[in-house]
Order: C-alpha cells, then sequence, then structure tokens
C-alpha cells in the first residue's frame, strides 16, 4: 500500500466518481522500485456528515518484486469506509455526531 500525502482529486466528467492525482513518484514500499500503473480499483468514503463519496484509486506494479499496491491518499484508512478524520475524531473522544453505528466506533477503540 502507497500513501499519497501530496495529491489532488479530480471529478471524472459524466459521473460521480472522483481520482486521486499523485504529485510524488510511486515507489515501492518493498524495495524502492519506481512502481507503473496496472488498473484501478472502486471505492467508497464516507465522510462526517454520512455523504458517500467514490473513488477510482490507482494500482500500481513493481517490476521488482512484481507486488500490486494500492495508491491510498492520507484521508483515507486501510480497510476502512469511513475517512481517517471521522475516525480520528471517535478514538479521540470528540466524535459526537459520527455517522457511525455504535458497533463501529466500539470496534475502532477497541
Amino acid at each position: 500500500m502507497i500513501i499519497a500525502t501530496r495529491y489532488t482529486v479530480e471529478r471524472v466528467e459524466g459521473a460521480e466518481v472522483f481520482t486521486i492525482r499523485n504529485h510524488d513518484a510511486p515507489l515501492c514500499p518493498l524495495c524502492g522500485s519506481l512502481c507503473s500503473g496496472y488498473d484501478t480499483r472502486s471505492r467508497h468514503s464516507i465522510d462526517g456528515a454520512g455523504f458517500v463519496r467514490w473513488f477510482a484509486l490507482r494500482r500500481l506494479r513493481c517490476p521488482d518484486c512484481k507486488k500490486l499496491h494500492i495508491e491510498l491518499p492520507d484521508f483515507m484508512r486501510p480497510r476502512k469506509h469511513y475517512a481517517a478524520a471521522v475516525i480520528d475524531d471517535v478514538l479521540d473522544g470528540s466524535g459526537d455526531d459520527c455517522p457511525a453505528d455504535n458497533t463501529t466506533m466500539w470496534r475502532w477503540k477497541r
């Protein structure tokens, strides 16, 4: 997994899907080689108001170790549907109006 910290979010023409344009070269976290584009994967993120946005995230392939990595923006968490800010607010104790149900918030705290 490659975490993008310098990027722009662009809307795809005629669709409710957004793409992430990374400004840094995608380097393999395992061997450090420059990865190349492979395909895209759809993923959604839920913000603090409960609004769902869909993203077409790039999957990258390392030419040396042959592994696939997904390019994830820093406002998303691996294997989580809610935005990182929502999860961080719940963990800090300031997430009073979180759209997630109580069992989900309990799992985050655990």
